[in-house]
């Protein structure tokens, strides 16, 4: 027992699956329809979103940095869009010119950290009330509406019976699968996020690494709220927010990625968006309080930062010995 429980231990993957595989028994056993290829379906659908935003927030806690703005670019996304088509814009068009706009807003916070000083929690985070202030009074809070079928039918139309969704994030997940562990850029990240001051050493230049992660942060977020547009047929300025944004970071550092920088996987962080999908899912299932996600999420990402932060002590133990 002891041997099965350090392996999960330092494997936080495999622990992962083995608490996702229990959690999904336990709501068959209350519920037959749990493993249904629909509701198996519905479950890779409602982890879509929040995975998508995780793969770019992966690179940027790997690369030493934090955005906590995910949430309001996610709002941004969705109502440039919906306000650029409302005012006769072709969708394509629209859903670039909100990218665009979501990317300004990156490199805006990358230009507060790199060359202000800005601690990232502080510039990130007054970027998050600061664009979902604008976004509410641009709007009048009103969400926006209307928009043509092909905009509709990006993000509500199936595939073999699968959502185009999940489609979208998996491709998105194995770009940034390739980029992190398979590139210059990506070895960059996990240097830099290891450790700075060797990383500039090496050349590695701190303003093109934060200007690169955070507009792709970004972009990636506002990415995500063009989505739900699409899939909800409505941009509404109060989507995003403080639940998008802490619960995409919950999934990303549960999936194994360090708060300190240097240390995580996109293989990780697809399981730690699944791990939310399947909580929400059993308990909906079980006609469990909803509430007993939060309990769940917080239980689950104290015991990730703390075993993360008792592999570091160990390996700093190992090095020093």
């Amino acid at each position: 027992m002891k041997n099965v429980l350090r392996r999960i231990a330092a494997a936080p993957q495999l622990g992962l699956i083995v608490i996702i595989v229990l959690l999904i028994l336990i709501a068959q056993s209350a519920n037959p329809q749990a493993l249904a290829p629909a509701n198996i379906v519905e479950i890779l659908r409602s982890s879509a979103l929040y995975f998508i935003g995780a793969s770019a927030a992966t690179l940027v806690l790997v690369g030493g940095g934090l955005d906590l703005s995910i949430g309001s670019l996610f709002a941004v996304g969705g109502v440039s869009a919906g306000i650029a088509m409302n005012a006769g814009v072709p969708w394509p068009l629209a859903i670039l010119l909100a990218l665009l706009v979501c990317g300004v807003l990156g490199l805006v916070n990358a230009a507060l950290i790199t060359w202000v000083g800005v601690p990232p929690f502080i510039a990130t985070l007054g970027m998050l009330f600061a664009a979902s202030g604008v976004v509410v009074v641009t709007t009048g809070g009103v969400p926006r509406f209307g928009f043509p079928t092909g905009f509709t039918d990006l993000a509500q139309l199936n595939l073999f019976g699968i959502p185009l969704l999940v489609f979208y994030a998996v491709a998105i997940g194995v770009l940034a699968h390739v980029v992190l562990q398979h590139t210059v850029f990506g070895y960059n990240i996990r240097a830099f996020g290891g450790s700075a001051t060797a990383a500039r050493a090496n050349g590695i230049r701190a303003s093109r690494m934060n200007i690169s992660l955070y507009v792709i942060s970004a972009v990636v977020a506002g990415l995500c709220g063009v989505l739900l547009a699409s899939r909800v047929a409505t941009a509404d300025p109060g989507a995003g927010g403080t639940g998008f944004a802490f619960q995409v970071l919950a999934a990303v550092i549960i999936g194994g990625t360090s708060l300190f920088g240097g240390v995580g996987t996109i293989t990780g962080t697809a399981l730690g968006a699944l791990l939310f999908a399947v909580i929400n899912n059993s308990l909906a299932l079980t006609n469990t309080n909803p509430q007993w996600q939060n309990v769940a999420t917080g239980v689950i990402l104290v015991t990730a930062v703390a075993v993360d932060h008792l592999r570091r002590k160990r390996r700093f133990a190992v090095r020093s010995a």
